[in-house]
């Protein structure tokens, strides 16, 4: 049996003002092989308690300016120092495989995660101007989540004439619970300009914590089947799969008891690809894949404040078309791709009162080309970059929405780096990063494009007879200040950050 443990404790201050963070993790990992089966177990917790973490800031539907105001400094904190969360995480995955005969294994696939915010005092901010002003409201939504999982299945191999098929079988089961608290209070009125911060005078709200409670419950049960052919020498590959799904949404009442079947969703699902390899270092490749998948849930810490916030949009299915071409040059290895994804879009409804409600309308394309690059340019030099180029827009039935791009997606983004390995224990990364311009408010404002800059060294040795690597980062080196859009919401770039770690093999 092999085992690894990871564990890592986070305590102090972060590189933004008014930001404290404690944080503990431990990971443990066991792997058991016998002659007939082999087994995973992982097991994990973390602890967190963030005190004044920043968050970002929505860009109001009747914002007054010709642009977007200049980024302040990065390390600029928009949130008074009361802004709290405490939340825990538990997770644990155990995967079985057992060997039936020479042709034929069984499966097992199982876990259980669980996150509880069993603390929270949200800050939304509105931005209001060109100048940098800003309202907000504070809330206490805490919140609950639990996922279970399982699946069986058989795996096997067998012949049709020269042919070799490589086929699974499975079933699966999710149970996933999501709640938020019995009584969320939010209370209004501070005011807030983006190049000063927290002015540290801003009052504390009056409100108490109240505790998370389930209010939904999503069962999914699906079926799957998948076939690999593929010819003896193996420059051939073709995959075929179908897989069928259920979900069926519950709701609970205040007194714990809940109404079975508010919702019921069915969809079957086809995937097929084909992959040829003219020679061992060129190969061209074309998939599709179809899924159904759970709606989206409705943000809790967003600063648009939904007033449906935790609740579960409906399901949706997912299509991915992908074709394109891997090639091996010296000892460098390209991939170049386009792809061309179809997703439900969700959309931000602005109600007559001001607030917002989250939801779905039509339909959201994005199509793109994508290059990776890795490998050696010279002894001891190691390159990892590439770039993609993303046109996405939606298809919808408002006229404010319908063509246009959505908010806070970039048309480019790209990184390089270069690795030099002064020896087996030593090594040095820089690393530049790029991001393109994207837009607001449906297009109205552009968001910058940035480019910043990281530098790391990475040193391994052992303390007694325990491996140990050693990183040194740091992040966004020439301190360059710069917005970052997610949707409708501006998020501060991060200042020049460093970062100093120790990882032990126990």
């Amino acid at each position: 049996m092999a085992s690894v443990s990871i564990a890592s404790n986070v305590n102090g201050e972060r590189s933004i003002k008014n930001w404290d963070l404690e944080q503990r993790n431990i990971y443990i990992n066991l792997d058991q092989k016998t002659d007939d089966s082999k087994t995973n177990l992982m097991v994990g917790y973390t602890y967190t308690d963030s005190q004044g973490r920043p968050y970002g800031l929505t860009v109001a539907s009747s914002y007054i300016g010709s642009a977007l105001p200049t980024a302040p400094d990065g390390d600029i904190n928009f949130n008074p120092v009361w802004r709290r969360d405490k939340n825990t995480n538990f997770v644990a995955t155990l995967n079985h495989e057992q060997k039936i005969n020479d042709h034929l294994s069984a499966f097992l696939n199982a876990g259980h995660f669980k996150q509880d915010w069993y603390y929270y005092v949200g800050f939304s901010k509105t931005l209001l101007n060109e100048a940098g002003d800003f309202t907000a409201t504070a809330d206490n939504y805490s919140l609950i989540e639990k996922r279970d999982y399982a699946q069986i299945g058989l795996r096997g191999d067998f012949k049709t004439g020269d042919l070799k098929h490589n086929y699974i079988l499975g079933v699966d089961r999710q149970w996933h619970y999501y709640g938020g608290p019995s009584n969320s209070v939010t209370e209004s009125g501070w005011n807030g300009n983006i190049y000063v911060g927290d002015p540290g005078n801003w009052s504390h709200p009056t409100f108490g914590q109240s505790d998370a409670r389930y209010t939904t419950r999503n069962r999914t049960s699906g079926w799957s089947v998948m076939d690999i052919i593929s010819t003896d020498n193996e420059k051939l590959n073709i995959l075929i799969g179908l897989n069928g799904k259920s979900i069926k949404r519950d709701s609970y009442k205040a007194d714990g008891s809940h109404n079975k079947n508010t919702g019921h969703y069915y969809d079957i699902s086809p995937a097929y690809g084909i992959s040829y390899a003219f020679s061992p270092r060129f190969t061209v490749y074309a998939n599709h894949t179809e899924e159904f998948v759970e709606g989206e849930i409705v943000s809790t810490t967003s600063s648009l404040n939904y007033t449906n916030k935790g609740e579960t949009l409906d399901p949706y299915k997912t299509k991915q078309t992908e074709f394109g071409i891997k090639m091996k040059t010296g000892d460098f290895l390209h991939k170049l791709s386009y792809f061309d994804i179809k997703k439900a879009n969700g959309i931000d409804i602005l109600n007559s009162d001001g607030s917002y409600t989250r939801g779905q309308d039509g339909e959201r394309r994005h199509k793109g080309i994508e290059y990776t690059a890795t490998g050696t340019i010279a002894e001891k030099w190691n390159l990892i970059g590439g770039f993609m180029h993303l046109n996405t827009e939606q298809k919808t039935s408002s006229t404010a929405t319908n063509g246009k791009r959505p908010n806070g997606v970039p048309d480019w983004t790209a990184s390089l780096g270069v690795e030099y390995e002064a020896s087996d224990a030593f090594s040095a990364l820089l690393r530049g990063n790029y991001v393109g311009t994207s837009y607001v408010l449906n297009e109205k404002y552009k968001v910058p494009s940035y480019f910043t800059m990281d530098l790391g060294v990475k040193y391994k040795t052992k303390m007694n007879s325990t491996p140990v690597t050693l990183n040194a980062m740091c992040y966004n080196v020439f301190n360059k200040n710069y917005w970052s859009a997610s949707g409708n919401v501006l998020h501060l770039g991060g200042p020049r950050t460093f970062m100093v770690s120790a990882e032990f093999e126990l």
